[in-house]
């Protein structure tokens, strides 16, 4: 038996009007109660049929408990994982459009030949809200999508974008491409290969 059940998740921002537009464009959850927030420092957000909040906005600057500013400097030590609807591509520009920035750019785990018995399983990017709170996008891979990528890397491809665009992920012409974009930061091959996602196990 469980110590307990999850309840929700809590983000800390600066300013409820941008966080609340954020948020809500990412998840789809509706805001609840006050725009300002209750008692001028929480906001809700979450669903009405059934009644429920998922996310509570903090305003860290409003908040009569000790709690952190939120920075782009500073990784979390939690943070929240986004399944995207239409894809990583599709999504990236969608967030950018909404202040957020792109941390890491996307790529598979593992990567392939990076652990002998385990092939890609996510297409995965780290990306941080408009004050600098870090979550991912992950989405599952097929299996052909990972056979495709296992393909490529024994034909001698040896980066992220060669990976993916194998995979079907990403394709020249498109409207937004990761790779090399001003104002984006890291190439996916900075991150350890070891790294940072559990392997064995299709999913996440």
């Amino acid at each position: 038996m469980s110590i307990g059940t999850w309840r929700c998740a809590v983000v800390n921002v600066t300013d409820f009007e941008l966080g609340y537009r954020f948020w809500s464009a990412i998840t789809g959850f509706e805001i609840l109660g006050p725009e300002h927030g209750y008692h001028g420092w929480l906001g809700y957000l979450g669903t009405t049929d059934p009644p429920q909040h998922h996310l509570i906005l903090i305003h860290a600057d409003a908040a009569p408990i000790r709690t952190e500013t939120p920075t782009h400097h500073d990784t979390n030590r939690v943070h929240i994982d986004i399944t995207p609807t239409g894809g990583i591509d599709i999504a990236i520009p969608q967030i950018l459009e909404l202040g957020g920035t792109v941390k890491k750019q996307p790529s598979l785990y593992p990567r392939p030949g990076s652990y002998p018995d385990s092939e890609p399983v996510i297409d995965w990017a780290v990306m941080q809200d408009p004050f600098g709170n870090e979550f991912c996008l992950v989405d599952d891979l097929t299996e052909q999508q990972a056979s495709a990528a296992i393909e490529a890397a024994k034909q001698g491809a040896t980066t992220d974008r060669d990976y993916r665009a194998a995979a079907g992920l990403t394709h020249v012409g498109r409207a937004w491409t990761p790779y090399g974009l001003p104002g984006v930061t890291g190439h996916g091959d900075d991150i350890d290969h070891q790294g940072v996602r559990p392997g064995p196990s299709r999913g996440r």
